[in-house]
């Protein structure tokens, strides 16, 4: 058995591979086959997951991966990337048994991931990456009593926040899930150490994406909302223009453009 030091150390490793991976396949002028093939392997990790079956759900987890990783075609990137998994299947395995009582937060967990990765930004499709293999150690630290900084809650959720701000996000799930707390705690955490709640938060990283996207592009607004997470155009308007006391078309027009450039 492998000793914890050279499994984080590996693990390391696996997040650095698949995160140059995904960065190099989304580079390439078409990368729909990709996608609709990870989109695929996804829906057969949602039949384990409803199932509650812990090695169907492995074994395509796993697939699902080196999907991603052979995608890039480099095949020294790929040698590598089996190599480590090799030494890191038996534990993966275990941890999910042992600290996923529920698949389907688990499967949830890869459509956050699959979805960084079709996104428009390759910092968010990089972030989402490692922060998504790191996701284990900090259930085993958590579930351990474990207090490293790293583990903070409020640290965790704002990270995740701050890179799956575009999916319909619920505060319960990212409590339980990503800051491993109730949501009354996390509440308290946050208002604790930032002097917000979580939703203000979110809705603070969505609006300051948005401001950044309408300073340098043309996108329509509702494009925009839609891009940060808002469904409802005129929710997103409305929200814009309390945090910046101008709509967003406005705000836009007042940009100087070389601010545009």
């Amino acid at each position: 058995m492998i000793d914890p030091e050279q499994l984080r150390a590996l693990s390391r490793l696996r997040s650095t591979l698949e995160a140059f991976a995904v960065a190099h396949w989304r580079s390439a002028t078409d990368r729909s086959g990709t996608i609709r093939r990870l989109r695929r392997m996804l829906g057969r990790l949602r039949e384990a997951a409803t199932r509650g079956d812990y090695a169907a759900f492995h074994a395509v987890d796993i697939a699902l991966h080196r999907m991603a990783v052979e995608s890039a075609r480099l095949p020294a990137l790929l040698r590598s990337w089996d190599l480590v998994v090799a030494e890191l299947e038996e534990w993966i395995g275990r941890l999910q048994r042992e600290y996923w009582p529920s698949l389907m937060a688990l499967y949830r967990e890869h459509v956050f991931l699959l979805d960084s990765w079709c996104s428009p930004d390759d910092w968010m499709a990089e972030n989402a990456t490692h922060q998504h293999l790191e996701a284990g150690w900090h259930r085993v630290a958590a579930a351990r009593g474990d207090v490293r900084p790293e583990i903070d809650p409020v640290g965790r959720a704002t990270a995740f926040m701050s890179t799956h701000f575009a999916n319909r996000l619920e505060m319960g799930w990212i409590a339980r899930h990503v800051s491993f707390v109730s949501a009354v705690h996390l509440t308290r955490l946050f208002r604790a150490k930032l002097g917000i709640s979580p939703h203000q938060f979110l809705r603070r990283v969505r609006l300051d994406r948005a401001a950044q996207l309408l300073r340098s592009g043309g996108d329509a607004v509702a494009v925009i909302g839609a891009r940060v997470g808002y469904r409802n155009a005129s929710h997103f308007v409305r929200n814009f223009r309390a945090e910046f006391g101008v709509t967003p078309l406005a705000y836009r027009r007042n940009v100087p453009s070389r601010s545009r450039r």
